[in-house]
């Protein structure tokens, strides 16, 4: 199995998915809750940014997180992030919890608000604040995270504020931390084999 050219492939389909999503979206937006709109509104935004990261930036994130970031190598282009890391924070966690959380806005709104808490905070501080530490530059994924992600979590932020019970928040900051605890176990565990090599 060619993991790279399986991420070219979503990666670059994204570009076509995400408009087609879109305008799904909104031909049935009487049909769903103002709150599960925004929350299904998250997968082609995350797409967008997905694209900006990994086909429309010259240098993809994958190698601006390794060769560039603090969190990376700075020597090799495949630590800590290589393209299995980017498949399975992508397509196996990412798309899955947007689409679960979606699909339950209803009944569990907390899930989809997990994800939405990962762009406003880790994902948000990253692209705008670590990213840009020392000279401030380009980073990939920078734009879309400033006019797609960012607004879109301080929109389902404040409608959240609306209906969400004590338990709503609790839940969601315990599974966001979850999974950027998982993330940050498995980047620090593949620096750590990189130094041991």
């Amino acid at each position: 199995m060619n993991i790279q050219k399986i991420n070219w492939f979503w990666q670059s389909a994204n570009l076509f998915l995400a408009p087609v999503l879109l305008v799904i979206l909104i031909y049935f937006r009487n049909s769903m809750s103002y709150y599960q709109f925004l929350l299904w509104l998250h997968l082609p935004f995350l797409m967008l940014h997905e694209c900006e990261e990994y086909v429309l930036s010259p240098l993809s994130f994958k190698e601006f997180f390794n060769l560039k970031s603090p969190f990376g190598s700075k020597t090799d282009p495949n630590f800590p992030l290589d393209e299995g890391y980017v498949f399975q924070v992508n397509i196996v966690i990412a798309w899955p919890a947007v689409i679960i959380g979606a699909l339950l806005a209803n009944i569990a709104p907390w899930i989809g608000f997990a994800m939405m808490l990962f762009e406003l905070t880790i994902n948000n501080f990253m692209h705008t604040i670590i990213f840009q530490s020392g000279k401030p530059t380009y980073n990939p994924g920078l734009i879309t995270n400033s006019i797609l992600l960012l607004p879109l979590g301080t929109l389902s932020f404040i409608t959240a504020l609306q209906f969400f019970q004590l338990h709503d928040w609790i839940f969601s900051i315990i599974l966001g931390a979850l999974i950027c605890g998982l993330l940050a176990f498995k980047t620090r565990s593949r620096l750590a084999k990189l130094k041991q090599q």
